[in-house]
């Protein structure tokens, strides 16, 4: 029941219908009995400033970021997290005593999915893209020995020299063309690339040479609607695999916890999830 006394959250983005969070978000707030609905709102990129600025006058109590404005957002806040500043990427905006606090979740939501599905502690690890995804993985990662990041277009990478000065782990950029042999070091491979929303998924993914992957090796991808091609193939071949359906999850209740200072009910948030994928 929405009241005068019911503090909004939004998820903001373009497109954003289709975002899982406000069912997440939502559940979360009925299971903790906390006043609070969480709505998505499509925003434009010219307009992002301007719906920000309302947020903050309606005393908002925060909000889920998402494509493509991750990078822009963080322009707008008055104070990043060390996490967000690191990364250069906001997902998860935090309205408090008249200040906007950008945070990133998302890395350290993809490390407890990690950890929750028993693939914590790599220490070779193969990223393929280098878009704002790999940025917040490579820092998620930042205790691997290696991280290797492959990139169709390496120019897109400038930002690793600046995230490698505060993470420990060597970060090595590679071409395509090298793929195979950054998948045979890897411990854990994470696709953080748009391949498996693409309608050509099937032929880019195979062209991804998975017989170079060691069978104990981690296959991961962010994707969390379905299983992708990619996930598909490394399971046929044996090896263990994750979606992103965790992180999603995990990343959520970071800033659920950020806006409430409430534990997150995971479990209740996972089901909503998996409710709102069945209606899909």
């Amino acid at each position: 029941m929405i009241r005068g006394t019911t503090r909004l959250a939004a998820v903001i983005g373009w497109p954003v219908d289709h975002s899982r969070s406000p069912q997440m978000l939502n559940a979360a707030f009925a299971a903790r009995g906390i006043d609070a609905v969480l709505v998505p709102l499509g925003v434009e990129p010219s307009h992002l400033e301007t719906m920000v600025a309302g947020l903050r006058a309606a005393r908002a109590l925060g909000a889920s970021v998402t494509i493509p404005h991750k990078v822009a957002v963080a322009k707008l806040c008055d104070q990043l997290s060390p996490a967000a500043r690191a990364i250069g990427a906001v997902n998860c905006l935090h309205f408090t005593d008249g200040a906007l606090i950008g945070h990133n979740t998302d890395c350290d939501g993809f490390a407890d999915s990690l950890a929750e599905a028993g693939c914590a502690g790599a220490r070779e690890v193969c990223i393929l893209g280098v878009g704002g995804a790999a940025r917040a993985v490579a820092f998620a990662l930042r205790g691997a020995t290696r991280i290797q990041l492959v990139a169709r277009n390496p120019s897109r990478a400038a930002w690793v020299e600046a995230l490698q000065q505060v993470v420990a782990s060597q970060l090595i950029v590679r071409s395509w063309s090298e793929i195979g042999e950054a998948l045979s070091q890897a411990d854990l491979i994470v696709d953080t690339t748009p391949i498996g929303l693409s309608a050509d998924e099937e032929s880019l993914t195979d062209s991804i040479p998975l017989d170079a992957v060691r069978r104990d090796a981690w296959v991961t991808t962010l994707v969390y609607h379905r299983t992708t091609h990619l996930l598909s193939r490394a399971r046929d071949r044996g090896n263990p695999i994750l979606d992103g359906r965790g992180m999603l999850v995990h990343q959520g209740a970071r800033a659920f916890t950020i806006w409430t200072t409430s534990p997150a009910p995971v479990d209740a948030m996972r089901l909503a999830l998996d409710d709102a994928l069945r209606g899909t």
